[in-house]
């Protein structure tokens, strides 16, 4: 961090936008990026999503925040400023909203204690309904409601942080209500509130969302914790949903409870004006801020050049490199192939039904055999009388539409593509997006958007490994070592580096990560626990995003001349194959680790 508001305020640049509204021209507010959003093009964009998308990655910070000057500061301390990124969930709520509602709202004003309830020598404790005020502050002055199963009509003009929470954070049905609910052209600005036991179980309004519907039926939610910095997740899916309640668990007794307000976006029909055309406007900065990493950043250009002959797994590379003291070793082991699950999923996007037939009844569309090469519409017909139905298909092969009559009480009836479509290609089904218009006597009365795809499944990998060949006995030496997500978003893995023999290799910390000493308890390939024989490091990642990269630097101590083994490896949890099973990089090894699981082999020689 640097108090030098002289030295930040030679990075900051000035955005300024204008949005055309319905039938006249409005200059926006001028809104502030700091080179971070800026170098993330945040000036040229014009879709809610991709407006929020170039905060995804920000570390962490707590109680960080952007101001309206475009500097990475703090609620509590506006005057301390940062040269790193870095926000908490009400900072990024607070910094995409700008940008989404082209208003550049203070700190002050976002956090204005809307009831005068919760100040310094509220009973309540201070800012304890911080979540709630931030979120009817920013939506205040636009077309909004409140998103609650039976709270239509609610208003926060006569309601408080107490009596107004939401629904139980965990009930899947009132999320469905709610997702229902959403449309683009919309933000949903959530608080998530709970009774704090640690707190004289005070009540919290203590975590803040944004969600952003998009056009393709996908549901953003973006927020920021310490274990994942600032991330988003497809809500609209049921493995997205249960990805993000999963990170609120809560006591049976305590439940935690979801507000979710509504409010209407401008016409974001916008024209970037060029900073350099405003005379206040600073310039661009030659050397931008560092771009977010949820690591700390690995000392690589300390360490010494890279040997030419590169020190890779001992079971894959016969010689060790001639490398000196000084030098350092890196390796980039090749991917072993993995099953990936089925072959073929049909995954629903989005749907509606538009009127109620109560003697009608449909399903989303699946495959309609075994060998996946059809798809199937089912229907059942409850009524006494024959019910003429219209399928309009939209396909990645083209637009096909079939006509049947759906005869009185008849519980299974299936409309099949391609078989059933006239003029459709026959043949295996084509991957891609389908749009299916269903229509009874005439009129619309239900649509699915769904796609057909090869699912993608995590794939942990080993990107690089940096360690000194040869150390002195009695040096400490670093090892880094990054590792990436080369496959779908994972719930979580780890990347893990131990020694065999302590008295050769001795591992002192990690960071980030943790010390897992010998007696520790862990889990094993053969037993769920196990206790450990010689010291571990372990960095252990929540949500392991698609294509995210994350280090661990682990501080190791030679010991007595020698060459010892060094210990690497990475996992991830399956996507697609049973969420017990493990993926890790390497998949097999002639070598495993006390815990059974296959490594990638180093050797160092202590001198």
């Amino acid at each position: 961090m640097s108090n030098s508001s002289n030295k930040i305020r030679s990075c900051v640049l000035l955005l300024l936008i204008s949005f055309l509204s319905v039938g006249s021209t409005v200059l926006a507010d001028r809104l502030y990026a700091p080179p971070y959003l800026w170098d993330r093009h945040i000036a040229e964009k014009t879709d809610p999503i991709e407006i929020a998308n170039t905060h995804v990655g920000i570390p962490y910070r707590d109680d960080g925040a952007i101001d309206d000057r475009g500097y990475f500061t703090t609620f509590s301390d506006p005057s301390r400023f940062f040269d790193t990124p870095g926000l908490n969930c009400s900072g990024l709520v607070l910094s995409v909203s700008r940008f989404l509602f082209n208003k550049n709202w203070s700190l002050q004003d976002a956090t204005r204690d809307r009831l005068g309830d919760s100040g310094p020598s509220s009973s309540s404790g201070k800012d304890w309904d911080f979540g709630w005020d931030l979120i009817f502050n920013i939506t205040e002055g636009f077309p909004r409601r409140i998103i609650l199963p039976g709270g239509e009509g609610l208003k926060p003009e006569s309601s408080d942080a107490n009596s107004l929470r939401g629904f139980d954070l965990q009930d899947t049905r009132s999320w469905q209500n709610a997702l229902d609910e959403m449309k683009p052209g919309c933000a949903y600005l959530g608080s998530i509130s709970r009774m704090a036991p640690e707190s004289g179980n005070r009540l919290l309004h203590y975590h803040v969302v944004l969600i952003i519907p998009a056009k393709d039926g996908s549901v953003h939610l973006y927020h920021a914790t310490r274990r994942s910095n600032v991330h988003r997740i497809n809500i609209g899916t049921q493995q997205g949903l249960q990805r993000f309640l999963g990170q609120f668990r809560s006591a049976r007794q305590d439940p935690k409870r979801m507000l979710l307000v509504e409010a209407a976006l401008p016409d974001l029909v916008t024209a970037a004006e060029s900073p350099a055309t405003d005379s206040s406007a600073a310039k661009p900065s030659d050397k931008p801020l560092v771009p977010p990493a949820p690591s700390v950043p690995g000392p690589a250009a300390q360490d010494g050049p890279v040997p030419e002959q590169e020190q890779g797994p001992s079971r894959q590379i016969g010689s060790p490199p001639t490398a000196d003291s000084e030098k350092t070793s890196s390796s980039s082991p090749p991917r072993d192939s993995r099953p990936v699950g089925p072959d073929l999923v049909v995954n629903h996007l989005a749907g509606k039904v538009f009127r109620s037939l109560p003697d009608l009844v449909t399903h989303v569309p699946g495959f309609g055999d075994d060998a996946k090469t059809s798809l199937q519409f089912w229907f059942q017909n409850r009524g006494n009388q024959s019910r003429p139905l219209e399928i309009f298909l939209k396909t990645p092969s083209g637009d096909f539409q079939v006509t049947r009559a759906i005869p009185p009480l008849d519980r299974d009836f299936r409309v099949l593509y391609p078989k059933d479509f006239p003029g459709a290609p026959q043949g295996p089904i084509a991957h891609g997006e389908y749009l299916a218009d269903m229509r009874i006597d005439g009129v619309q009365w239900s649509g699915d958007l769904f796609e057909v795809s090869v699912p993608r499944e995590a794939q942990p990998k080993i990107t690089s490994v940096k360690f000194p060949a040869q150390v002195q006995a009695g040096k400490t030496f670093t090892v880094l070592v990054e590792a990436k997500n080369a496959g779908a978003e994972s719930d979580y893995g780890g990347i893990t580096i131990s020694s065999p023999d302590p008295a050769g290799l001795k591992i002192l910390s990690a960071k980030p990560g943790k010390i897992y000493g010998s007696g520790s308890t862990v889990l094993s390939v053969t037993s769920d626990r196990i206790r450990t024989k010689v010291p571990m490091a372990e960095r252990w990642i929540e949500l392991w995003g698609e294509g995210k990269t994350y280090d661990i630097q682990v501080q190791v101590q030679a010991g007595r001349p020698g060459t010892y083994p060094l210990f690497v490896r990475c996992a991830l949890r399956g996507v697609n194959v049973k969420s017990s099973v493990i993926l890790m990089d390497p998949a097999s090894a002639d070598t495993v680790d006390q815990q059974g699981f296959p490594v990638f082999v180093y050797q160092v020689t202590v001198r």
